[in-house]
C-alpha cells in the first residue's frame, strides 16, 4: 500500500514539473529568437556604410576562408551544378538568341561564393545585368586572369584587398537580370580581354595552385603584393556587354513577377 501511495504522489508532481519547464522555456524563447536574428540585423546596419546609385550596397565584412584541397577542381560554389554553359544560347529572360560570357552555377540563397586562386579584388558592387558582383585579378598564370562572380546577394570584400584561395567573396543571390538564385562566373585574359571557357579554367586551377607553391612564384607574388596599389590603378574596366542597367520594355514584362530576395545573411 505504501508503494501505491508513492506512485499516486509522484504522478501529479511530474505533471507540475513539466508545466514549470514549459513555462520557463516559453519565457526564454523571445530572448533566443533575438540572439539568432542578430547577424541579420548587423547586415542591415553595415550595408548603410556604402552607397551606390541603387541605394545602400549589401557589404558584409566577414573574413572567412574554407580549406580547399589542391588536387580537386572546385567551382566558386564548391561542387556546383552548371545550369547554363558559356556561348550562344536562348536567353531565359528575353527569349532571344544571346551570347553568354560565362557559366551559371546553381546555388542556394546566401550560399558562400569562394575565390579559387590567389589574387587582388579590383572591382565590386553593382554591374548592370550581373547585379552585385566581385571581380578578382589573378597575376598567375602570367600575364593574369580576371574572374567575375555575378548576381550576388551580398559581398564581403573591397577593391584592393588581396584574397587567398578559399576566401569567401560574397553570397549567392538573384540580383540584376536573373530568373532565380545562381552565380554567374566569367573568366577573362587580363591582357587581351579574351574570354576563356570557365569549365576548362576550373580544370586547370589545381595545376596553377601547385605552381604557385614553388619558391620562384612565391617571390613573384610577393613582389606583386608590394605594388598592389599601383597595379590597381593600372587596371582598366572590362566591357563585356553586361553593364546595361535596365532591360528593354519587353524584358521588363517578363521579369515583373520576379520576387526580390533580401540580402540578409544567416
Amino acid at each position: 500500500m505504501a508503494s501505491d501511495g508513492r506512485n499516486r504522489i509522484a504522478n501529479p508532481l511530474s505533471v507540475l514539473n513539466r508545466r514549470h519547464i514549459k513555462r520557463r522555456f516559453s519565457a526564454f524563447l523571445p530572448t533566443l529568437l533575438a540572439l539568432v536574428s542578430l547577424p541579420a540585423l548587423s547586415v542591415s546596419c553595415l550595408a548603410g556604410s556604402y552607397t551606390s546609385p541603387h541605394g545602400p550596397e549589401p557589404f558584409y565584412p566577414r573574413f572567412l576562408v574554407s580549406p580547399m584541397r589542391d588536387d580537386i577542381p572546385y567551382s566558386p560554389v564548391g561542387m556546383g551544378l552548371v545550369t547554363s554553359k558559356a556561348g550562344f544560347r536562348i536567353h531565359p529572360v528575353t527569349g532571344r538568341g544571346d551570347f553568354h560570357s560565362g557559366v551559371d552555377l546553381g546555388a542556394r540563397l546566401n550560399q558562400e561564393v569562394y575565390n579559387l586562386l590567389d589574387g587582388q579584388v579590383i572591382r565590386v558592387g553593382w554591374r548592370g545585368a550581373l547585379g552585385y558582383h566581385v571581380e578578382v585579378l589573378h597575376p598567375y598564370p602570367y600575364p593574369g586572369i580576371r574572374t567575375i562572380c555575378g548576381h550576388l546577394n551580398a559581398f564581403c570584400v573591397r577593391p584592393g584587398e588581396w584574397v587567398c584561395r578559399g576566401r569567401v567573396l560574397g553570397y549567392a543571390g538573384t540580383t540584376g537580370r536573373s530568373t532565380g538564385v545562381h552565380v554567374h562566373y566569367t573568366v577573362v585574359k587580363a591582357d587581351t580581354k579574351e574570354l576563356i571557357d570557365p569549365m576548362e579554367y576550373l580544370m586547370l586551377v589545381p595545376k596553377y595552385v601547385k605552381a604557385l607553391k614553388t619558391a620562384q612564384y612565391q617571390a613573384a607574388i610577393a613582389f606583386y603584393k608590394q605594388n598592389a596599389k599601383k597595379n590597381l590603378d593600372k587596371v582598366k574596366p572590362l566591357d563585356l556587354g553586361d553593364e546595361e542597367e535596365e532591360p528593354k520594355e519587353e524584358e521588363k514584362k517578363s521579369t515583373s513577377n520576379k520576387k526580390e530576395e533580401p540580402y540578409e545573411i544567416p
